[in-house]
């Protein structure tokens, strides 16, 4: 009998925190219509916290040109007839950017974007700013890379990942 209703605890623990976790997305069919090249077309879609999600086979088989598959732990997309790489052109001066100050917050890592404006005005790149959600060309007076993943209550905060991916490879091309 105790093996009883320690499993049926055990149970309803296990349920309540499965529940807990299901209810922080919201997950429904896509609504919207959706075309390729103006015409319409069927593909299975779902709106997961307001961002629509679609599979890649089903994207590939509606296009064409690419397919999709998964090998050795790996997702592979392979398209017939891509043309070679081309390396991303970088100015002809060569910019050692130094490292910036890694903080991790519920478990995130961000770096601060004070850091990065002060690291970028100490190898000569004075130019650029931050406003908000987006890397700010000053010269020029326009946004150069938007939506800038921040921490949710800290706007100074930039997500590490992000910085790493996207702005510096940015930075030094320029």
């Amino acid at each position: 009998m105790k093996k009883f209703i320690l499993g049926f605890i055990t149970g309803g623990v296990i349920c309540a925190a499965v529940t807990g976790f299901a209810v922080e997305y919201a997950v429904s069919v896509n609504p919207f219509p959706i075309t390729v090249n103006g015409s319409e077309a069927t593909i299975e879609g779902y709106n997961i916290n307001d961002s629509t999600y679609f599979k890649l086979r089903d994207i590939s088989a509606a296009v064409g040109g690419f397919e999709v598959g998964f090998a050795d732990n790996t997702i592979a997309i392979t398209t017939a007839d891509a043309p070679a790489a081309t390396p991303v052109p970088t100015s002809e001066k060569t910019v050692t950017l130094p490292d910036v100050e890694v903080r991790t917050v519920d478990g995130v890592d961000y770096v601060r974007d004070t850091d990065v404006e002060n690291m970028l005005k100490s190898v000569g790149i004075t130019k650029y700013t931050f406003g908000t959600t987006s890397l700010i060309d000053t010269e020029l007076k326009k946004k150069v890379i938007k939506d800038i993943p921040l921490h949710p209550t800290d706007v100074q905060l930039i997500q590490a990942n992000f910085y790493y991916s996207t702005i510096v490879p940015y930075i030094e091309s320029h």
